[in-house]
């Protein structure tokens, strides 16, 4: 995971391996108040699939861990999974740094376009922390 900001399209720049995620620097950090954002590329022809690959199958319910450069661990529940066009990505719920702590897995989805050699949709993961992690909600 490598921290990025805006590509020259005004859009969450992506690493340019699909074996790396991105983490939106300008947004959350993960287990903060707000919406952390991480993003890759779904696959590459030279590269094959990336670690997102599998966001259009997740399910609410499914668990997501994340590990931060100190070991900590953080687990997170699936609530909402997406597809949207590019053009309707939901950047006013994806740039959220207020509220409850909310994990935004962004990939690639729907039909790919040779001849503009990119995909028509995003797919979304949208995940809470579960009980226990940092930034879940305390009773």
């Amino acid at each position: 995971v490598e921290p990025v900001g805006l590509d020259a399209a005004g859009d969450v720049a992506v690493p340019s391996s699909p074996a790396r995620v991105g983490w939106d620097r300008r947004a959350a950090v993960p287990g903060a108040p707000g919406t952390a954002v991480l993003a890759a590329h779904v696959d590459s022809r030279t590269e094959g699939l990336g670690p997102f690959a599998g966001l259009v199958a997740m399910a609410v319910g499914d668990l997501v861990t994340l590990s931060d450069a100190a070991g900590r661990t953080m687990t997170w529940a699936v609530v909402a999974r997406e597809s949207v066009p590019k053009e309707e990505l939901p950047t006013d719920r994806l740039g959220a740094l207020h509220g409850p702590p909310v994990l935004a897995l962004v990939t690639c989805g729907g039909a790919f376009d040779p001849e503009a050699r990119r995909y028509a949709e995003n797919v979304v993961v949208w995940a809470v922390p579960v009980d226990g992690s940092p930034g879940a909600a305390r009773s």
